[in-house]
Parts: C-alpha cells; sequence; structure tokens
C-alpha cells in the first residue's frame, strides 16, 4: 500500500490552489484539508474539532467522493471512524483508492514539529510537497484574512511571524527526508509558469506530469461543498476560472518589509526572496509620521524647563491636550469636502489666551478653484456678540465681519467663496472659518445656530495611508507651532510687562479681531493681594482673565478667574479688581488658583473709545484687610 503525499506550506501559501491542481493528475486523489495528519488517534481530533467546528468538512467531503454518498451517509462513515487510530484511517482511505496515491495537505503541520515526525515514522516512503511563497504575500493575506485571529491559532503569536516559524518548522524537519522524496515549488512560480514548476515539482517527488495539473478549474476536484461538508481552504477558490499570475505580487501591496523579524529576512533570502529589494509601503508613511509626531511631543517634554512645579505639570497636560487637538484638527475634524462645526476650544482644550466668556466654532474650508460654501444659522435675541472670520494659510487671521454686517432679524446665511459676488470673499488660501459668540451671561443667553454646507460635489470619503501621513505631518507641524508661539510669548511676557499693562496686537495669537487687548505678566507673594484699577471701558463687552504660563484660563468651572462687565462692581464708571490666592472678602476677587505669577488680560470688544490703561498695585494681604 503507498505511503501517502503531503502538502506542507505555512498558512495562505497556495496550499489550497497546489491540492487543485494535484486533483487533477489521474493517478492521484487530492482533498479538502481533512485535518487528521496532526493528530494520533481521532478521539483526538474529535476533541479539537469539537472547537474548531469550521474543519469538519474535509474529510467528509473526501468520504463523499470516494464512495458517492451524501453528506448525511459521510457522517455516519466518519463517525465509525472515531475509534481509530489515525494510522489506520489513512490505511482505511487509501484502501478506497486502489492504486492511486492519497494526497493530504496541511497547514497545521508547519506548527507541530512533533506530529511531523509521526507522520515520518508511521509512513517511511511518504513523500513532502513543501510550497513557499513571499513572506509579504503570506503575512499580508494572513492580516486580511477573515477570522485570522481565531483560525490561526497556535501558529505563532502575530502574522508577521507566522511564515518564519512555519517556514523553519519545514525546513529543519525536510532536512532529514532523503533526496526523491520530498520537493519544493515557489507559489510565483506556480502561478506564472506553471508547467515548468510542476515540471519539476514532479520530478522531485518521483511523479510523472500530467497535462491536467495545470487546468485547477476544470472539474468539480472537491473545490466546494455541501453544506456540512464544506472545506477549509482559500475561500476565493469557488470564484477564480482560472491561474492569475498577478496573484504572485497581488497581496506584496502594503507589506513593510521593516516589520518582520532579522530571521525572517535570513531565512527569507535562503528562499530566494530579498526582502530590503522590497520598496516601503504607502502605510510605511504612516508610522514615519506617527512616530515623527511623538518624537516631537516626547522632545517637546523633556524640553520643559519651567520656574514652579504647578507650571511643569501644566505644561505636561497642555502637552496632551495640544497632541489631541492637533490629532483631532488634523486627521479627525480637518476634510473640507465634509465640513462641520466643533468647538476648537472649551474647559478641556484652551490655548492663545481663550475667553472662557465665548464659544469658539470652527469648520474646515479650502477656497480658490470656484469652491464654494453655505453657512447659515441663527443668533437668539440678546446675544452679546457673534462674528465671524477666516484663518489663511499659516495661522494668519483673514477678513472677518462682526454680526452688525451679516446678521438680520436674528437670522444670517452668507456664501463662501474665493470668487466674486460671495457674500463672505476669501482670497483663496484660506483653511478654515470660525465662528465666535460672547457671552455676558451664560445662564441667560442662549447658543447660536450654526450650519455650514460645502456647495460642491464630494466623493465619499475613504481612508487611505498616503491622506493619513499627510495629515498626521500637518499634525505634529501644529503642536510644535503651538508651542513655539506659546513659550515665546511667555519669555517675552513675563519681563516686558511684568506688573504692568501692555496693549497688544496678538496677531500671532488668532484674535478675536473686534478686540482690543491690554495684557500684563502679574507676580505677587503667597502673602500678598494684587489691585487693578482703571475706568469701566466703553464697549459692547470687556473682561479680565487669569491664564497661566501656557495661555490657558483658569478653571472656570471650579473657580472665578475671571469678571465681565456684567460681573464687575463699579463705583461709578470706575472699578477695583483684586487678585488674591484666597478669598479676601473682595466683590471683584479673582482667583489665582494657586499661582504666583501668570498673566491677566483686558479684553475690550468693539471699544467706543480710548481705553484707559489700568494701574497695579500689590500688597500685603494684612495691609489690604486693615484698610
Amino acid at each position: 500500500m503507498p505511503d501517502p503525499i503531503f502538502v506542507l506550506g505555512a498558512p495562505r501559501s497556495g496550499t489550497t490552489l497546489l491540492r487543485v491542481m494535484l486533483a487533477g493528475h489521474p493517478r492521484l486523489f487530492s482533498p479538502p484539508e481533512m485535518v487528521i495528519a496532526p493528530f494520533a488517534t481521532m478521539g483526538e481530533r474529535r476533541k479539537k474539532l469539537d472547537e474548531r467546528f469550521w474543519e469538519k468538512g474535509g474529510l467528509r467531503r473526501a468520504i463523499m467522493e470516494l464512495r458517492a454518498c451524501g453528506v448525511d451517509e459521510a457522517k455516519a462513515v466518519e463517525a465509525s471512524l472515531e475509534e481509530r487510530t489515525v494510522p489506520e484511517v489513512y490505511a482505511w482511505l487509501q484502501g478506497q483508492l486502489g492504486e492511486r496515491f492519497l494526497v493530504d495537505k496541511c497547514p497545521h503541520l508547519s506548527a507541530d514539529p512533533a506530529a511531523l515526525s509521526r507522520l515520518a515514522r508511521w509512513f517511511p516512503s511518504a513523500r513532502w510537497a513543501w510550497i513557499v511563497r513571499h513572506p509579504g504575500s503570506v503575512t499580508r493575506s494572513i492580516e486580511n484574512m477573515p477570522m485570522a485571529e481565531v483560525m490561526l491559532q497556535g501558529y505563532a503569536p502575530d502574522a508577521r511571524d507566522i511564515w518564519y516559524f512555519a517556514n523553519r518548522t519545514i525546513q529543519s524537519f525536510l532536512e532529514g527526508i532523503p533526496a526523491g522524496q520530498q520537493g519544493t515549488i515557489r507559489y510565483e512560480d506556480m502561478v506564472g509558469d506553471g508547467r515548468k514548476a510542476m515540471e519539476a515539482l514532479c520530478r522531485d517527488i518521483g511523479l510523472d506530469f500530467h497535462e491536467a495539473l495545470l487546468s485547477p478549474y476544470e472539474g468539480d476536484r472537491m473545490r466546494e461543498g455541501p453544506s456540512g461538508a464544506r472545506a477549509v481552504g482559500d475561500p476565493n477558490m469557488a470564484g477564480r476560472g482560472k491561474v492569475d499570475p498577478a496573484l504572485a505580487t497581488r497581496w506584496l501591496e502594503g507589506f513593510d518589509p521593516s516589520t518582520v523579524s532579522p530571521d525572517t529576512h535570513r531565512l527569507a533570502r535562503e528562499l530566494g526572496y530579498d526582502l530590503g529589494a522590497l520598496a516601503a509601503p504607502p502605510m510605511a508613511s504612516v508610522s514615519s509620521a506617527m512616530a515623527a509626531l511623538f518624537d516631537s511631543a516626547r522632545k517637546l517634554e523633556s524640553d520643559m524647563r519651567m520656574p514652579s512645579d504647578l507650571d511643569a505639570v501644566e505644561g505636561r497636560r497642555f502637552l496632551l491636550r495640544m497632541l489631541a487637538m492637533s490629532v483631532d484638527l488634523m486627521v479627525e475634524e480637518g476634510d473640507p469636502d465634509r465640513p462641520q462645526f466643533h468647538h476648537a476650544e472649551g474647559p478641556t482644550r484652551k490655548m492663545f489666551a481663550d475667553n472662557p466668556d465665548a464659544d469658539y466654532w470652527r469648520a474646515p474650508v479650502r477656497l480658490g478653484d470656484g469652491r464654494r460654501y453655505r453657512v447659515s444659522g441663527s443668533v437668539p435675541p440678546g446675544t452679546t456678540y457673534t462674528g465671524i472670520l477666516y484663518y489663511r494659510k499659516g495661522g494668519v487671521v483673514g477678513r472677518y465681519m462682526p454680526d452688525r454686517e451679516f446678521v438680520k432679524e436674528g437670522r444670517f446665511e452668507l456664501t463662501l467663496s474665493a470668487d466674486e459676488g460671495a457674500d463672505f470673499r476669501g482670497e483663496g488660501d484660506e483653511t478654515a472659518v470660525m465662528v465666535r459668540q460672547y457671552f455676558a451671561n451664560r445662564a441667560a443667553e442662549a447658543p447660536i445656530d450654526l450650519h455650514i454646507e460645502f456647495l460642491g460635489d464630494a466623493s465619499p470619503p475613504v481612508l487611505n495611508p498616503r491622506d493619513l501621513a499627510r495629515d498626521l505631518e500637518r499634525a505634529r507641524r501644529n503642536l510644535e507651532a503651538v508651542f513655539a508661539r506659546t513659550l515665546g510669548t511667555w519669555q517675552m511676557a513675563r519681563v516686558g510687562l511684568l506688573n504692568r499693562f501692555v496693549q497688544l496686537d496678538g496677531a500671532a495669537l488668532f484674535p478675536t479681531p473686534d478686540n482690543t487687548y491690554l495684557a500684563c505678566w502679574y507676580r505677587f507673594g503667597q502673602d500678598q493681594v494684587m489691585f487693578v484699577r482703571g475706568k469701566a471701558p466703553v464697549a459692547r463687552y470687556w473682561s479680565y482673565c487669569l491664564y497661566n504660563v501656557w495661555m490657558e484660563s483658569g478653571d472656570y468651572r471650579h473657580a472665578r478667574v475671571s469678571l465681565n462687565h456684567a460681573q464687575v462692581k463699579l463705583d461709578g464708571d470706575r472699578y477695583e479688581v483684586c487678585l488674591a490666592h484666597r478669598d479676601p472678602g473682595h466683590p471683584n476677587w479673582i482667583d489665582t488658583t494657586g499661582h504666583l505669577a501668570g498673566y491677566l488680560l483686558l479684553r475690550c470688544l468693539l471699544p467706543g473709545g480710548e481705553i484707559e490703561v489700568p494701574t497695579i498695585e500689590v500688597k500685603y494681604e494684612r495691609e489690604s484687610l486693615d484698610r
């Protein structure tokens, strides 16, 4: 009785195609994976396949072919074999074949050296056909295989390792098999010059070549099976009509040779694959962009040199906030073909001296080339202020309009474009539109209703590596720019604005253009208080607000870190604001929230005249309470 021919290979190496090609040979019986080779007894097999139920169909399909029977009878025959050893089942199968040879393809063997050794003892004259395929193709095919994490359990912990461990196991095993009983075929050769490859394999394992080997899609060849006898294998076999040479390289797209081990590179070279010759795939650009982004974040963190522990810990939080903001801004909220307004700042995302009394609504746009948008909405009665502006490339403030120029009877609708005739015309390099709403009393003033629509054709969004890498690089540059501007302003302010007010241009800090800003860098001791005195500005809105080193407003959800014109208690047209580390009982107290130094900003919206520069006086706390 002849010993079987075993087909060996890593999963997704083309073992199914080779099996079907061999099934056309008149001297061979080459069924789907029967999954009996890894076991010593059929009882062991039954226990394992109770867990891996999808692998039960191969043996049944073979029985159906051998006995010309249906599924139910095949199941009954299979059940009658369950008390036998695996060698006895092989003998039973061979007994049904007469002079034909049994071919058993079983990728499981590539992860089971003990089973291979056992088969070699059972069948000393067995022949072994080893199919190898490019590690990139195998890896990518596994990574995109449905249920791969379940179906490939036991091979290796990661798809990138399966090729090496499987082929190294087979290579080591075959070193003990005599020449004439083993042959190797490359998948790429098999789907390319199939005749030459199959002739060589047949010669190496002592099998005469037959023309039908080259027509795997002729006849049934057990490529499919009915319910209950569907065999595991390549699910694409049934949908193909011929061998496609393009399959040799199709899965290489997306493979990054730098992600596999040096051992894989070495074994690949032994088997004729030079991984170093492959170009980096598009996905590698995403990995590089992510690495660059994280490297920038790490460097920014390591370069922080802050004067106090509180500044240092807030700096780390600011870094995390700006990292998340940059990714959101450029990756998640940066599509100008499908724009949506989102909150650019809020209680946990602050930069460039945010205003606790303002909502910042941002949407991405890309003007030029005839592109147009529509922004519409309603402004509730009693709203303190609404303004719209463009940001151009580099963060430059573009055109802007206050509500009196575009809100009519509580509503507005604007066309946005760089073309003539647009209600809100840009220059063509705009990247975002911002709508600000100011509140004097959030509890009493309702938020605006706001919408944006791209007036053009937008293709369905498809995530691809090239665009994601580009957006991640933009996020990295944005993160570094935010830090450069923030720290540059601090370096200037802590010296040039120490305990004195200076009017700022603020162009680099994304200001509200309708505002006039007066800023100082306050500093006073733990037992001191600071009094700020001046004349109430004539303006639609004005306020004082405290900021830390990172130009973040204090936690206004839990502390009074700002006062606006509707909250400040006046003495005629004069005011006195008190900065203190604890409540001194002053009606205009602003809480420093533990900061001994920081920014104090006076912003005046649409002022109606000259703004008096405030004066500053620092006193010890006990002196201030005695007066």
